[in-house]
């Protein structure tokens, strides 16, 4: 397989993991409550703010000013509820808010 083709394999991947977590979204009826609950504290709302494709999960707790281990388990959540998804680059995880 050549790069080029890796390439657009991977950003193919990541639309369809975009595609899938909006599906999610869709179907969740209770949505706006879970996003309520999941974003209860400034941190867990500054977390999801930095959600935006191009912060590592180190580089949002260190802007978050909290512990990796905290933004880990809040992502997860996120993630769970289909509200983040993530962006492929390097072996590295870059997580990206779908709403």
């Amino acid at each position: 397989m050549t790069s080029e083709t890796s390439s657009d394999l991977r950003s193919l991947e990541g639309k369809l993991d975009q595609v899938i977590a909006l599906l999610k979204v869709i179907a969740s009826k209770d949505m706006m409550e879970k996003r309520y609950t999941i974003l209860s504290t400034p941190k867990k709302q500054k977390i999801y703010e930095l959600c935006d494709g191009r912060n590592e999960m180190s580089e949002i707790a260190k802007k978050a000013r909290v512990s990796g281990e905290y933004v880990r388990l809040t992502i997860k959540d996120l993630e769970d509820e289909g509200l983040v998804t993530f962006r492929l680059e390097d072996g590295k995880r870059f997580p990206q808010r779908v709403i």
